[in-house]
């Protein structure tokens, strides 16, 4: 991938509400929601390594004096070093491919650590997806209504919302793998109506996830915040795709 993304463009026109979401993940008060600050505690997140060798050697840690070893990640670098983490970066060779194969990793990995009736759950019990595609401005009889997870994200893919569901998806599984708890269900729906069908129990077998090293990048935080980002994004997407159509003169 030779183009990349600062994270703080990419985040800058989002609305407060993605922002404080996101705050929440980078570990910020939900009133600090600048892109430069999020950007910045992503950073930290992303070079825990350095930081740790700095922590050795010195008593006190300033953020100040360590800008040139500690580089704020691009978006593309950041899904690099997911898609590593998770084994599939091989088989990735554009943005496009990262944004799928990530959350599709993250759904198998969180899936194969449950038990079969948990499993089972997964492919059988059906909610209301619509929350979900009403926030990206999708209206669709086809789509919407009680399904289950798993035809959520076979119906995603065939409409081409597959990233948006997928990341979706997968944000529900990481954030509960360790413990955190978003508003995300005032404007998607479908993470936290997969984490009440499961229910806590489901959840406390992903505690042994195991993406990651206290020394190495902070990928247990880093992987919602990258979820969130590929799902965010994709729908804006959506919206200003919809909002073009509208706008375009009828023949």
């Amino acid at each position: 991938m030779t183009k990349q993304t600062e994270l703080k463009s990419l985040i800058a026109d989002w609305d407060e509400r993605d922002k404080i979401i996101l705050a929440i993940l980078c570990d910020l008060d939900e009133g600090v929601t600048t892109a430069d600050v999020i950007s910045e505690q992503i950073r930290w997140l992303y070079n825990s390594r350095t930081r740790h060798s700095i922590k050795r050697n010195f008593k006190r840690v300033i953020r100040q004096d360590t800008s040139k070893d500690m580089s704020c990640p691009t978006y593309e670098t950041l899904l690099a070093g997911a898609a590593k983490k998770l084994g599939v970066h091989k088989y990735c060779t554009s943005v496009d491919d990262y944004e799928r194969y990530i959350p599709q990793a993250v759904i198998v990995a969180a899936l194969a650590k449950m038990n079969p009736p948990q499993r089972d759950r997964f492919f059988t019990e059906e909610f209301n997806a619509t929350p979900m595609w009403d926030a990206a401005g999708i209206k669709s009889r086809e789509i919407g209504g009680l399904r289950t997870a798993a035809s959520v994200l076979a119906l995603a893919n065939a409409s081409g919302y597959a990233v948006y569901a997928g990341a979706t998806t997968a944000l529900g599984f990481a954030t509960h793998a360790v413990g955190i708890t978003l508003p995300y269900a005032a404007y998607t729906g479908l993470s936290a109506t997969i984490a009440q069908l499961i229910g806590p129990p489901g959840w406390l077998a992903l505690a042994t996830y195991g993406f990651f090293k206290v020394t190495g990048t902070d990928w247990n935080k880093l992987m919602p915040v990258l979820l969130t980002i590929i799902a965010t994004k994709h729908r804006h997407e959506i919206l200003i795709r919809n909002q073009a159509q509208l706008e375009k003169p009828q023949t």
